[in-house]
């Protein structure tokens, strides 16, 4: 069962929000998901104590607990994992991408955000060597303007392109509705319409996002066979 780490050097990169999304929006498809929240931060952990009916996908590691050992049993048991890590390189970071099917790295359209992502990648490739083994990874971008794409924006995804580091074509644009799950506690479905504008659209994009992801695992899953 696939193990999706959201995992950026950066703090604020919109790791938990990313979690979040995709894992209560396969939640809502109808798979079986937990969503490790392993930075002290516990962001994802605070959003559990409200009144989603998916507060349960969020689980804590407990005092002590091995993280590995902790990703090893819920893969046993549900259909994804999928784990929000400390915006450093530390070594929940290095045990999580030990487990990782995939990697997402988000990063905002911001030029100095490439040089983190860069970095992020050399971590992962060092981690490679470590375990020897490849570990599947992609650049997310989020809080992208979902009606006016910035030169900036143009520049960063050429570069990306044209560097060869691997990314999903869909981003997670800048909407009220991803912002409002963390300030409500609640998915997508679960917001309000009379307060969150735009849900429809924030929806539709979560969806497409997800699917990507699925279908890069897929992917990846294909070639290793």
């Amino acid at each position: 069962m696939p193990v999706i780490v959201a995992a950026n050097p950066k703090g604020g990169s919109g790791k938990s929000t990313t979690c979040l999304v995709i894992g209560t929006t396969l939640a809502s498809q109808g798979a079986s998901v937990r969503i490790i929240d392993a930075d002290p931060q516990g962001t994802l952990a605070m959003w559990s104590e409200g009144s989603s009916k998916y507060r349960d996908l969020v689980v804590k590691p407990t005092a002590n607990e091995d993280l590995t050992v902790l990703i090893d049993r819920l893969q046993s048991q549900f259909q994804f994992v999928i784990i929000d890590v400390q915006g450093s390189a530390n070594q929940e970071m290095f045990s999580a991408m030990s487990r990782a099917d995939l990697v997402l790295l988000p990063m905002q359209p911001l030029t100095a955000d490439v040089q983190v992502a860069i970095r992020a990648i050399r971590l992962i490739k060092t981690q490679e060597s470590l375990f020897k083994r490849s570990i599947a990874h992609a650049i997310v971008l989020i809080r992208t303007s979902p009606l006016i794409v910035k030169l900036e924006e143009k520049d960063i995804r050429k570069d990306i392109a044209d560097a060869g580091m691997p990314h999903l074509t869909r981003s997670m644009n800048e909407r009220t509705a991803f912002s409002h799950m963390i300030k409500y506690k609640l998915s997508l479905g679960e917001l309000n319409e009379s307060k969150t504008n735009g849900l429809d659209s924030a929806q539709e994009n979560a969806k497409e996002l997800t699917a990507e992801v699925i279908a890069l695992l897929r992917k990846n899953r294909e070639v290793a066979a």
